[in-house]
């Protein structure tokens, strides 16, 4: 026991001893060195990486990107000061985190800087076409008030957009910025909508104007008393139509338009029958087709074929020609005036279906349908014999309609969709007595 005492003592003062050895051979001491060159090394290239920072982010102007460069440049100090307590495991860490701290300054000031160029970007094109939609407001006198509201909010949003990025805040700026770009093309739609029922409604006022006038000769020359009567209410809805037209109320207008056309349609069946074949009755009816053409080729958010529009007007042009001839007594020229008026028309009828697309019929459909619930209002108190029928027959056209439309046969739900609305139409005239 003794003895192993004292082996146990030489060992004890062998160990500290061998450790001194150790820690002064040349070997030790120069791995020592070598660990602090290299963490002096890494140290100056995250001074390299944060300097290059400073460069990305001074040109960006980004405030993220400065906010992060100033971390990574306190975690730097941080770490230097550790290198020169010979502290250099921890060092190291720190320089590496220094690191990353720039690397994401750099990414932030990045991402800012294509904020900053979308932004410019997207807020010159909604800039753009605010002005130009004002513009095309001004230029076809065309009025919206909830176009005009969403402009103002798109107004609005770019004043902020600007703000903000005066503030360096360019992710926010490029949100407001597209948002307006919305706000803007939603009003490009409703006034291209507008601008299309507004010209609609004043083709039809126009052709009412016409009709009034050509019916009026009738019933002056046939001695109608009952159809005059008739005639100054169409008129005096004519004039209630063109009032709400000059007040911007297009929809009110329409519908006031079409009130009139029913007036107009039963003053004329108070006319006695004209002669088998009359000219009139044929210009009557052509300028019917008129209308419908011009319905069909404004029917659409697509610009009109140009070749359809100048057939319209080809057509149109006859039928003026073509009156002047009749009231000239010029029968047999005023005849054959109507009759190539008639084939023109067919033919941009007859273009405009070739032209229909899925979605412009669907458009289509959906208005005979609105037609429908109006007139069913009417059906249900008109007493009249044989409504109901005329109503089941509508609606199974109509629902034939929708089913050539959804199957891609588009010539024949057209086909079906004019039985349609017809078919409304006359319930409506008739109910209306």
């Amino acid at each position: 026991m003794k003895r192993i005492r004292k082996v146990m003592k030489t060992v004890m003062l062998l160990v500290p001893l061998a450790a001194l050895i150790v820690s002064n051979a040349p070997g030790a001491k120069a791995q020592g060195i070598d660990d602090g060159d290299k963490v002096r090394s890494a140290l100056e290239r995250t001074d390299r990486i944060i300097g290059d920072a400073k460069k990305v982010i001074e040109e960006s102007r980004s405030q993220k990107g400065r906010l992060a460069l100033d971390v990574a440049a306190g975690v730097q100090t941080r770490a230097w000061g550790s290198f020169g307590g010979r502290g250099y495991r921890m060092a190291l860490k720190l320089t590496m985190q220094a690191r990353e701290e720039a690397w994401h300054a750099i990414a932030l000031a990045r991402l800012d800087r294509q904020s900053e160029e979308s932004h410019i970007r997207v807020a010159e094109e909604a800039r753009e076409r605010l002005a130009r939609l004002r513009d095309l407001m001004i230029e076809s006198d065309v009025r919206d008030d909830q176009a005009m509201r969403l402009m103002e909010q798109a107004a609005m949003l770019l004043d902020k957009s600007r703000l903000n990025a005066q503030q360096l805040r360019y992710q926010l700026a490029l949100k407001l910025a597209g948002d307006a770009r919305e706000l803007v093309i939603r009003a490009e739609e409703r006034i291209r909508n507008t601008r299309t029922l507004k010209e609609a409604t004043e083709r039809r006022l126009a052709l009412l104007d016409r009709l009034i006038e050509r019916s009026r000769e009738r019933a002056h020359e046939r001695d109608q008393d009952r159809t005059r009567d008739q005639l100054a209410v169409a008129e005096a809805q004519i004039a209630k139509a063109r009032e709400l037209l000059n007040a911007g109320r297009y929809r009110e207008a329409r519908q006031a338009l079409e009130r009139c056309e029913i007036t107009l349609r039963n003053s004329v069946r108070l006319i006695p029958v004209a002669p088998a074949g009359d000219p009139r009755d044929r210009l009557d009816e052509t300028y019917r087709l008129l209308e419908r053409a011009g319905e069909i080729s404004s029917d659409s958010r697509e610009p009109a074929d140009p070749r359809t529009i100048a057939a319209i007007d080809q057509a149109r042009a006859m039928l003026r020609r073509a009156e002047d001839a009749l009231t000239a007594g010029r029968t047999a020229e005023g005849t054959g005036l109507i009759t190539e008026a008639r084939e023109t028309l067919r033919s941009a009828v007859s273009a405009g279906v070739l032209g229909m697309t899925r979605e412009r019929l669907m458009l289509r459909i959906e208005k005979v349908e609105a037609l429908r619930e109006e007139t069913r209002n009417l059906a249900e108190k008109c007493p009249q014999p044989g409504i109901k029928e005329l109503m089941e027959r509508a609606q199974e056209h109509l629902r034939l309609a929708r089913g050539h439309a959804e199957n891609g046969n588009l010539e024949s739900a057209v086909a079906e969709t004019a039985v349609a609305r017809n078919l409304y139409q006359r319930i409506g005239e008739l109910c209306a007595r």
